[in-house]
């Protein structure tokens, strides 16, 4: 696991896509965006769809007992925020998901919803999440 952090920038590479490695990652992007002047409530939308974009991983990258790598690296640009959510493995529909009752699926309702900009990418190397939020001057 590659961890740096400053003012400016976060990258943690190599990170186990699994709950407890998660969450403290998700706690490790609140720390960093606040740490960075990004307003708080700027933070937590921040936070809410960076994990959101994480859990995915998890779930459609590496079902099941396989486990696998995350990456993610978030950038505070003047008047703008990134933040990019790499994994390695290939996209598999979650268990249940042709289910018309179900409550999942609303993953990338929550990424738009939440970031100014949400774009993701799906290859034969991994899924990559970009997303972007604009800052108030």
């Amino acid at each position: 696991m590659d961890v740096q952090a400053g003012t400016r920038g976060l990258s943690c590479h190599g990170i186990v896509a699994e709950p407890g490695a998660l969450r403290a990652l998700r706690h490790r992007l609140l720390a960093w965006a606040l740490a960075s002047g990004i307003p708080e409530d700027r933070a937590h939308d921040i936070v809410l769809a960076g994990y959101e974009a994480l859990a995915n991983v998890a779930d459609h990258a590496y079902p099941g007992e396989e486990s696998g790598l995350v990456d993610l690296d978030a950038v505070c640009h003047p008047g703008s925020v990134q933040v990019v959510i790499t994994d390695h493995g290939r996209w598999h529909p979650p268990d249940g998901a042709d289910d018309p009752v179900s409550l999942r699926g609303r993953g990338l309702l929550l990424l738009q919803a939440t970031a100014d900009e949400a774009d993701v990418r799906t290859g034969v190397d991994g899924t990559v999440v970009t997303l972007g939020w604009h800052l108030e001057p």
